[in-house]
C-alpha cells in the first residue's frame, strides 16, 4: 500500500494564445471541444484570483487549489496549478496558464494520499499540445511524509526563539489542531505569514493541518496555496493576505482562539485523545476514517472523533451492551487529570470497570480505577460508586436468592481494591448513606455487607477503618445488634474496635464490658456512657444469652441503667421525696391476683394493686424475623429495660438481685432468687450493696415492700430468711419496721391457719370414724344373713333321715364373703383429721405445683386431696399435680407415687388396699386423660371417664337389647308350642 503506484488523470490546459486579445479558456483538453466547457467551469470555480507580478517575492506562482468534488456516484479530485510562461498576450500582458488535472479519487483514498503527494506526481507532467486521450501521474508512496514536513513548516514559524525543538514540535501540533478545529466553523480560514514559503511547502502544512481530521474530509474540501485576498475566497483553507474578505485570519505558528461550541469541543477531544495514545497513533486513527464526511457535520465529526477515543469508544460500548474487560480497561486510561469526569458516561464506565474488577480476570482494570480513585478530584466519586457496588452485591444476593459463597467472593474481591488503595475508611462512612434516610433498607444492606466481610477484614490491624467505624456510630450499632446473637462474633468485633481506648468514643466505652478488659476504667472515664450506650450493651447481652456478660453490664453500667428505670413517668407512685415513679401493677403469684398491701408507708394513702397481665416481651418477636434488623434496638426507656427484663429470665441469673431492683423500678414483677441456699446467699449480699446506693434511698420503703412479698409468699425455711434478714437491715426505719409488722402478722396468720386445719382434721377424723363403723357394722350385719341363708339351703338339700333342720347338723362352709355394697373405694381407717377441703392448704399446693418444687413435698402436700378424688378439691389438686409433672424432672416424676404411697400409708395411717387403690385410681384417670387427648394443662380425666363409662354403659345395654332379638327369632321359649313360622325384621326394634 506504500509503493508508487500510477493513476489516469483527466487534463485541461486553460490559458490563450501568444498576442490573442481574447479571454483565458480551455485551449485543449481531454476529449476534445465537447468537454471544453465542463472543464472550464471546473477551472474557474477553483480559480485563486490574480496572481502578482513576476518580480514579487512573496505568494509567487505556482499557485496550487486542490478541490474535492463529491458526486452522486463517483468522487472526484480537481487539481488546478497556475504557472508562469513567457508569452505575452495583444495587450503586452503576461499570460498565466493553468494546468488542470481530473483525477478519480477512488485509488487516492484507498492510498490515503495527501496533498504533497499529488503535487510531487503532477509537478513534473508536461500536458500535450493536443490529443483526446488521458495522461497517467505516478504517484510517490505516500508515506506521512507531508504531515511531518508540515508541523516542521509550523515549527519554524512559531514565535520565540528560546524555546527547545520538543516544545516547538508541540506547539505546531496545537496550531494544527486548532486550525482543524476552525474549520468546523464554516468560514474560510486564510492563514497569513508564509509568504516566503514555495507551494510544496504550504501543501505540506494542508497536509499537517487536514491530517488532523478524518481522511474522508478531503473528499469535499477546497484548499489553495495562495488567493488573492481581493474577495471572498473559494476555498476552506488557503494561505493569503490578512485583509482577505469574509475569511478567519490565523498567522502561521501562532495559536489562534477557537469558538466555543462544536470547534472547541473537537480540539478538546483531539488534544486530550493525542495527549492519551500519542500523534502518530491518532493519526493513523483518522486516516483510517474514509467515508466522506463534510466540515459542516458536526455531529459526524465528533462521532468520528469518538470512535478513535478509548473513552468514548468505551462508553458507547457500554451503552450498547457490547463492552469487554479491554475496551472498559482503554477507556480509563485514556482520561488524565480527572478529565470528563463530571459526564454521565465517566460514571458508567467506572461502574462497569467496578464490575468486571470482581472477577478472576479483570485485574488490568486495578491500575485504571486505582489511578482514577487517588486522584483528588475523581477520587469521591469513585469511592461513592464502590459503596453502591458494595450495597447491590448484597442486595442481588438476597434478591437473586445467591448463595452467601458467591456474595462473600464478590464482596472480598471488591474490599480488596478497597484495601490496594487504602479508602478503608472513605467508604465505610459512605455505606450507610444519610443520617436519616427515607427507610432503614440502605443501612440494612450496609450491615449485611459488613458483616459477610467479617471483622477481620473490616477493621484489623487499620487505625483508620477503626476510626471510620468510630464515626459512622449507627452503623456499627446496626452490626453489633446483628453479631449479638453470636458471642464469639461479637467479640471479634469489639476486639480490632478496641472499646476500652480511651480516646473511644464514649458510646463504644459502654461495650468494654464485653471485650474481657478492663471495663471498669474505662466506664468511669469522661465522658462517661449515656444511659442510651448502656440500654444499647444489655440488648445485645441478653440476644447473646450470656448470663455473665449481662452480670457484667449491670455490675459496670448500673449508675445509667438505674437512671433509665428510675426516670420519672405518668400515674406513677410518689415517694418521700415527692419524685414519681413507676412501679408494678402486677401480681406477684405468679398468673394470679395480688391482695393489696395491708401497711402503707406512713403518712402516704394506700394505693392497691389491680392485677394485670405480664407484659408481652418485643424483644423476642424481633429477633425471629432477621428482616426487623433495620432498627434493632428501642429507644433507652422503661419500656425497652421491661421487655429485657421479661425476654429471658436465665439471662439475669447471675444479678438476679440487681434484675429484680430494676423490675421493680420499671413495673416488672419480680422473680426472687432460685430458692437454694447459695443463691439466696448471693441474692442477700447482692441487696445489701444496693440498699447503701443513696440514689435509691427515696425508693427503698416501696422496694422492700416488693422484694418482702417475695419472701413472705415462698415455704418457710432458711432460705427465705436469709433474704429477710438483708429487707429488715435496710438502711430505712420506715421500711423496717413496716416489714417487721407484716412479718408478725404473717407468723399470727400462719398460726390461726395451723389451728384450724388441726381442728379440721379432727373433725375429719371423726367422720371418717362414724363411717368406718357404720360400714363395718353394715358389713357384719351382710354376713350374718350370708351364712343365714346357707344354713337354710343346707338344710332343705339334707337326703332324708338325716335329722331335722334344728341347727343340730353340721354347719355349711362359711361362704366367701360378697363384694362390697358401694363400689367406691374402702373406707380409710383410722385417719383422723386427713382432708383436704381447706382453701389455705388447696392454695399452698397449687403454688407449690406452680414452682416445680420437689417430689416429696409435694406428694406430702398431695396426700389429703387424693382420698376424695370425686371432689372438687381432689379434682383441683389432680391437675396442679398433672401441671406440675409436665415441668417436672425425669427423676423428680419416678419418685412421685413412691412419695405419696409413703405418706398415705405413714402419716395418714391408710391400710396397704386402701393406698392401692387410690393409686390405682389416680393412675386410671390419667391414662384416661391421656388416650382422650386432655393430658395439656393438667390431669383432666374426671369429666372425660364418666362420659367414657355413659358411652359404655349404653353400648352394652344395646348389645343385650340385640342379643334378645336374635334369641327370640330362633328359640321358642314357650314349652309345648309349636314355634310359628313368622318373618322378622332384623334391623328393627320395634315389635
Amino acid at each position: 500500500m506504500n509503493d508508487a503506484f500510477t493513476v489516469e488523470a483527466l487534463w485541461a490546459w486553460y490559458g490563450k494564445k501568444a498576442d490573442s486579445l481574447a479571454e483565458y479558456d480551455v485551449m485543449h483538453c481531454t476529449g476534445g471541444a465537447p468537454r471544453r466547457a465542463t472543464f472550464s467551469e471546473y477551472i474557474i470555480a477553483a480559480s485563486l484570483g490574480n496572481p502578482p507580478s513576476a518580480a514579487a517575492v512573496q505568494d509567487r506562482l505556482p499557485w496550487i487549489s486542490v478541490v474535492g468534488m463529491p458526486f452522486t456516484d463517483q468522487l472526484w479530485t480537481g487539481i488546478s496549478v497556475m504557472e508562469t510562461s513567457t508569452l505575452r498576450d495583444g495587450a503586452n500582458r503576461a499570460v498565466t496558464p493553468t494546468r488542470y488535472l481530473l483525477i478519480d479519487s477512488a485509488e487516492l483514498v484507498r492510498r490515503r494520499v495527501e496533498y504533497t503527494n499529488l503535487w510531487d506526481a503532477v509537478a513534473p507532467v508536461r500536458l500535450p499540445p493536443e490529443h483526446g486521450g488521458s495522461v497517467v501521474l505516478e504517484v510517490p508512496p505516500p508515506a506521512g511524509e507531508g504531515l511531518a514536513e508540515g508541523l516542521d513548516t509550523i515549527a519554524g514559524h512559531v514565535p520565540g526563539t528560546a524555546a527547545g525543538t520538543g516544545q516547538r514540535r508541540v506547539a505546531a501540533v496545537d496550531w494544527a489542531v486548532s486550525v482543524a478545529a476552525l474549520l468546523l466553523c464554516g468560514s474560510p480560514v486564510v492563514i497569513t505569514g508564509g509568504g516566503r514559503l514555495d507551494a510544496r511547502a504550504r501543501l505540506a502544512v494542508f497536509d499537517a493541518v487536514v491530517g488532523l481530521l478524518p481522511y474522508g474530509v478531503r473528499s469535499g474540501l477546497r484548499v489553495g496555496s495562495c488567493v488573492d485576498g481581493g474577495d471572498e475566497p473559494p476555498t476552506q483553507l488557503a494561505f493569503g493576505p490578512e485583509h482577505t474578505p469574509f475569511a478567519r485570519c490565523v498567522r502561521l505558528g501562532t495559536l489562534p482562539q477557537v469558538p466555543a461550541g462544536p470547534p472547541e469541543d473537537y480540539r478538546r477531544q483531539l488534544a486530550r485523545l493525542i495527549g492519551a495514545r500519542g500523534l502518530d497513533a491518532v493519526v493513523i486513527g483518522l486516516r483510517g476514517l474514509d467515508a466522506p464526511v463534510a466540515p459542516a457535520d458536526h455531529g459526524a465529526l465528533l462521532g468520528a472523533l469518538g470512535r478513535l477515543d478509548p473513552f468514548h469508544a468505551a462508553v458507547s460500548a457500554v451503552e450498547a451492551g457490547k463492552q469487554s474487560v479491554r475496551v472498559v480497561a482503554e477507556g480509563l486510561n485514556s482520561l488524565t487529570d480527572g478529565e470528563d469526569t463530571d459526564s454521565d458516561g465517566f460514571l458508567r464506565l467506572v461502574e462497569c470497570g467496578i464490575a468486571y474488577a470482581v472477577d478472576p480476570g479483570g485485574r488490568e482494570l486495578h491500575e485504571a480505577l486505582h489511578r482514577h480513585w487517588t486522584h483528588e478530584r475523581t477520587g469521591p466519586r469513585v469511592s461513592a460508586l464502590i459503596a453502591e457496588a458494595l450495597l447491590d452485591v448484597v442486595l442481588s444476593g438476597a434478591s437473586r436468592a445467591l448463595d452467601s459463597a458467591s456474595c462473600r467472593a464478590r464482596l472480598d474481591a471488591l474490599w480488596r481494591l478497597v484495601e490496594q488503595c487504602r479508602k478503608e475508611a472513605e467508604v465505610l462512612r459512605l455505606l450507610p448513606g444519610p443520617e436519616q434516610p427515607a427507610d432503614g433498607r440502605r443501612l440494612g444492606y450496609a450491615v449485611d455487607c459488613l458483616c459477610l466481610l467479617g471483622p477481620d477484614r473490616m477493621a484489623d490491624g487499620r487505625a483508620d477503618a477503626v476510626r471510620a467505624l468510630w464515626d459512622t456510630r449507627r452503623l456499627t450499632l446496626e452490626v453489633l445488634a446483628r453479631e449479638s446473637a453470636d458471642p464469639a462474633r461479637l467479640v471479634d468485633w469489639l476486639s480490632p474496635l478496641a472499646p476500652a481506648a480511651h480516646e473511644a468514643p464514649a458510646w463504644l466505652r459502654a461495650w468494654a464490658v464485653l471485650s474481657g478488659r478492663e471495663a471498669g476504667q474505662v466506664s468511669r472515664a469522661e465522658p462517661r456512657p449515656t444511659a442510651e450506650d448502656a440500654v444499647h450493651v444489655l440488648t445485645a447481652t441478653v440476644r447473646a444469652r450470656r448470663p455473665d456478660w449481662t452480670a457484667e453490664a449491670v455490675g459496670w453500667l448500673w449508675p445509667q441503667l438505674y437512671a433509665v428505670a428510675a426516670e420519672p413517668g405518668d400515674g406513677g407512685r410518689t415517694g418521700e421525696d415527692g419524685a414519681t415513679f413507676r412501679f408494678p401493677l402486677l401480681g406477684r403469684n405468679r398468673g394470679g391476683s395480688r391482695k393489696p398491701s395491708s401497711a402503707g408507708a406512713p403518712g402516704t394513702p394506700e394505693n392497691p394493686r389491680t392485677p394485670e397481665r405480664l407484659p408481652v416481651s418485643s424483644y423476642q418477636a424481633a429477633s425471629a424475623d432477621r428482616a426487623e434488623a433495620a432498627a434493632p434496638f428501642g429507644p433507652p426507656d422503661a419500656r425497652t429495660l421491661r421487655d429485657l427484663l421479661t425476654a429471658d429470665p436465665d439471662v439475669w441469673q447471675h444479678c438476679r438481685a440487681q434484675a429484680d431492683v430494676l423490675s421493680c423500678l420499671v413495673g416488672v414483677s419480680p422473680v426472687g432468687p432460685p430458692w437454694r441456699e447459695a443463691a439466696c446467699v448471693t441474692y442477700a449480699q447482692s441487696l445489701h450493696r444496693i440498699f447503701r446506693d443513696r440514689n435509691l434511698e427515696p425508693f427503698l420503703y416501696l422496694l422492700v415492700d416488693e422484694l418482702a412479698g417475695l419472701v413472705l409468699d415462698e415455704f418457710r425455711g432458711r432460705e427465705g430468711g436469709i433474704v429477710l434478714t438483708v429487707l429488715l437491715r435496710v438502711p430505712h426505719e420506715a421500711a423496717a419496721a413496716d416489714l417487721r409488722r407484716r412479718v408478725a402478722a404473717r407468723e399470727e396468720e400462719w398460726r390461726r391457719q395451723q389451728e384450724d386445719w388441726e381442728r379440721e382434721r379432727a373433725v375429719h377424723a371423726q367422720r371418717l370414724s362414724e363411717r368406718e363403723a357404720a360400714h363395718n357394722a353394715q358389713l357384719r350385719a351382710a354376713r350374718q344373713a350370708q351364712e343365714s341363708q346357707a344354713a337354710q339351703k343346707a338344710a332343705l338339700e339334707r337326703p332324708p333321715g338325716t335329722g331335722l333342720a334344728t341347727g343340730t347338723g353340721p354347719r355349711p362352709a362359711t361362704a366367701a364373703p360378697g363384694p362390697h355394697v358401694g363400689h367406691g373405694r374402702p373406707p380409710v381407717l383410722g385417719g383422723a383429721g386427713r382432708r383436704g377441703e381447706g382453701p389455705g392448704l388447696l392454695q399452698e399446693f397449687v403454688r407449690a405445683a406452680a414452682h416445680v418444687g420437689s417430689s416429696r413435698d409435694l406428694a406430702a402436700m398431695w396426700a389429703p386431696f387424693t382420698l376424695e378424688l370425686e371432689s372438687a378439691a381432689g379434682r383441683e389438686a389432680l391437675e396442679a399435680a398433672g401441671r406440675w409433672w409436665e415441668k417436672a424432672q425425669d427423676g423428680e416424676r419416678a419418685t412421685l407415687f413412691g412419695h405419696l404411697e409413703g405418706t398415705l400409708l405413714t402419716e395418714h395411717r391408710c391400710s396397704v388396699d386402701v393406698t392401692a387403690d387410690i393409686l390405682h385410681e389416680i393412675r386410671r384417670l390419667i391414662m384416661v386423660g391421656l388416650a382422650s387427648g386432655h393430658s395439656g394443662g393438667g390431669w383432666r380425666a374426671g369429666p372425660v371417664l364418666r362420659e367414657a363409662k355413659r358411652d359404655l354403659r349404653v353400648r352394652r345395654s344395646r348389645v343385650r337389647e340385640l342379643w334378645w332379638i336374635r334369641l327370640r327369632a330362633h328359640v321358642n321359649l314357650a314349652p309345648g308350642t309349636p314355634r310359628k313360622p313368622k318373618k322378622w325384621n332384623r334391623g328393627s326394634t320395634a315389635r
